[in-house]
């Protein structure tokens, strides 16, 4: 198997692991209880680790280039299953911030951050697909150790559930380490991918796009992030649900979100990606107008959080692919990590407002009108002409492409093997010799069959002239013979009259 589909397998797993995060919701009420504190307070715990995520996820590329890609995955799996361990023995809530929040956020940006850029780098002329994939096992990630923390939460108990979590979680992204490759190889080696623009970090910062990318991701992640992360709590609190079905908003939220960034991240390999984030943004809009506007049940809820959670698997899944768009692949985890900040400080946005108000629906009344902001910035973005042209030419040549990277890739052929294939070709030579013969012979056959025709033809024709002259020549024959014959005639009734 080659280093880039070794690496794919290995980034899927990792990420899969890395993604538990999200079910962080779960642990919220019970948390509250055993802290005897406002449910708020603690929901304040995701929006920290959500912060330390996306600083984790700025500085993966420096520590990369210290210790290599390997050693930074294991790093982050041994944060990601220190922040779980100790946060069992948290015995308030600012302990659960370092832990949970700070050292946890750390470890899973650094991982997140660092094993999907590497991973898009492997497969440049499918970003969207293969972006969609590693966001896709990230976003799985929540739906899977929902049901374990679930399960262990009510068999054992919130700190056992904490610990299997982290023990879990850092082994598979520790072995998923040990598959990965460092893309780097793979730029070198790829000759045939040309980057059309290829900014480092102080040239991305200069352009008008950059901020406004900046800002729609900003506020794309503060209403996902808000609602994902509380999602049980605005069931229980705002629409007044019974806990299991509150509970079962997280895994409509997880399936949801799956579906979002494997569907949107197929689709922004064949559609402009811009406008496809503008769509997004407006199916999260309808979603919070109708929590705000209309009556809400069970059925409408699920409907409303799912419709939020596949708009921001979808944005997510599209910003990575935007970015290496407008500033290339060469320092793509640099300009994508510093705009990735925007996914902590939403979410911590997002938390603080509503501490500080202390109400759903105003909360949700501000998402609301910042995501009507966040349209207008999509729509004043155009993706330049010449990398317009480049990702058609890249759209319409991805199927080639496939052929020959497989080809490249995976094809490798012994000396006997290249005998038998050289024979073979040399007999399908012959063949083909044989057959051009044969078509040559058949043509030189018909052409003398047809002279043989035309030949037979003219000897016919000579034939009836002959005939018609041998015919002539009889009747000229014939009228002296017929004289002669009358004069004998004549000349004998006078012998017999003297007689």
């Amino acid at each position: 198997m080659s280093q880039k589909y070794k690496t794919l397998i290995g980034s899927l797993l990792a990420l899969l692991a890395l993604g538990s995060v999200y079910a962080w919701s779960l642990f919220n009420r019970p948390l509250a209880d055993k802290f005897d504190t406002d449910l708020g307070n603690v929901a304040f715990t995701f929006g920290v680790m959500s912060l330390a995520l996306a600083i984790g996820g700025s500085i993966s590329g420096q520590l990369k280039l210290k210790i290599g890609i390997t050693n930074v995955v294991i790093l982050s799996a041994c944060l990601v299953g220190a922040g779980c361990g100790l946060a069992a023995f948290a015995p308030n809530t600012i302990i659960l911030y370092l832990t949970a929040g700070l050292l946890l956020g750390l470890g899973d940006g650094m991982g997140y951050m660092l094993v999907l850029t590497n991973c898009v780098r492997f497969f440049p002329h499918n970003k969207g697909l293969v972006s969609a994939l590693s966001i896709g096992a990230y976003g799985g990630g929540s739906l899977i150790f929902k049901m374990l923390d679930s399960f262990m939460m009510s068999s054992y108990g919130i700190e056992t559930a904490l610990l299997v979590w982290g023990i879990v979680a850092s082994t598979v992204t520790a072995f998923g380490a040990m598959l990965i490759y460092d893309s780097i190889h793979s730029i070198k080696d790829n000759k045939k991918v040309v980057h059309l623009r290829d900014f480092d970090l102080k040239q991305s910062i200069k352009t008008k796009e950059y901020w406004i990318l900046s800002a729609m991701f900003f506020i794309d992640c503060m209403c996902g992030l808000y609602v994902i992360g509380v999602v049980s709590d605005i069931g229980t609190n705002f629409v007044n649900l019974s806990f299991d079905d509150a509970a079962a908003a997280v895994s409509v939220v997880a399936l949801s979100n799956i579906l979002g960034r494997l569907i949107m991240g197929m689709l922004s390999d064949k559609l402009p990606r811009i406008r496809l984030i503008t769509f997004d943004q407006v199916l999260s809009l309808i979603a919070m107008l109708i929590l705000l506007l209309l009556p809400v049940d069970k059925t409408v809820f699920y409907i409303c959080v799912a419709l939020i959670a596949f708009s921001f698997g979808g944005t997510l899944t599209i910003y990575p692919s935007i970015v290496s768009d407008f500033f290339g692949l060469k320092n793509f985890a640099k300009n994508y990590g510093l705009l990735y900040l925007g996914f902590g400080i939403g979410s911590l946005s997002g938390s603080i407002i509503a501490i500080a108000l202390g109400s759903f629906t105003i909360t949700f009344v501000i998402i609301a009108v910042l995501l009507v902001i966040a349209i207008v910035l999509s729509l004043m973005v155009v993706l330049p002409a010449d990398l317009q042209k480049g990702h058609k030419k890249l759209v319409s040549e991805n199927k080639l492409n496939n052929a020959s990277a497989v080809v490249k890739d995976t094809v490798i052929i012994g000396d006997d093997k290249k005998d038998d294939l050289s024979n073979d070709a040399a007999a399908d030579a012959n063949v083909t010799d044989d057959n051009s013969s044969l078509d040559d012979k058949v043509a030189s056959d018909n052409k003398d069959e047809s002279s043989d025709l035309k030949e037979s033809a003219d000897t016919e024709d000579k034939a009836q002239e002959l005939k018609t002259d041998a015919k002539d020549s009889t009747k000229d024959t014939d009228a002296p013979r017929s004289k002669l014959s009358d004069k004998d005639a004549n000349e004998k009734s006078i012998s017999d009259s003297s007689r």
